[in-house]
């Protein structure tokens, strides 16, 4: 089988543009056709498969190729072994969604800065003046309390 394909419908077949292609040529992984932008089809095709047979292996290639990919490897296993440490954790209880938490705690802070708000209306029976003074301090307290809050976001 001694059949020629156009490059379009090579680049098409495996998926690359025609700078990949020209560098799969430059490298002899493929071979160029007897007419001008035509391949050999079982030539070209066993070559690229052998080429992708020895990146998946970790042969072939330029050192820095391979670098790249065992590089890459590790750096993908390493975050599986995260993610599924991450899941462990989570089912036996140790991790919480953030979420959660956050709504946690905006519940329990409303409730605190609504009793902190209550107290004046239970000092009633303080001096007016005082009760207003009081009244004033808690909130700026709270006032205080939120800028800080919002600044450490």
């Amino acid at each position: 089988m001694d059949t020629d394909i156009a490059s379009a419908d090579l680049q098409r077949l495996f998926g690359v543009n025609r700078t990949a292609l020209n560098d799969l040529t430059k490298r002899r992984i493929i071979e160029r056709g007897d007419k001008r932008g035509f391949y050999k089809l079982e030539a070209s095709v066993s070559g690229y498969c052998a080429h992708l047979r020895g990146l998946a292996q970790g042969r072939h290639g330029t050192e820095d190729a391979i670098t790249l990919a065992t590089v890459s490897r590790g750096k993908l296993a390493e975050a599986q072994a995260t993610l599924a440490e991450t899941k462990a954790k989570q089912l036996v209880g140790e991790l919480v969604e953030a979420a959660e938490v956050e709504a946690l705690w905006t519940r329990k802070l409303k409730g605190f800065r609504n009793r902190i708000l209550g107290i004046g209306d239970r000092m009633r029976s303080l001096p007016p003046r005082e009760h207003v003074k009081l009244t004033g301090e808690l909130r700026a307290a709270l006032t205080e309390l939120a800028d800080e809050g919002s600044s450490n976001l």
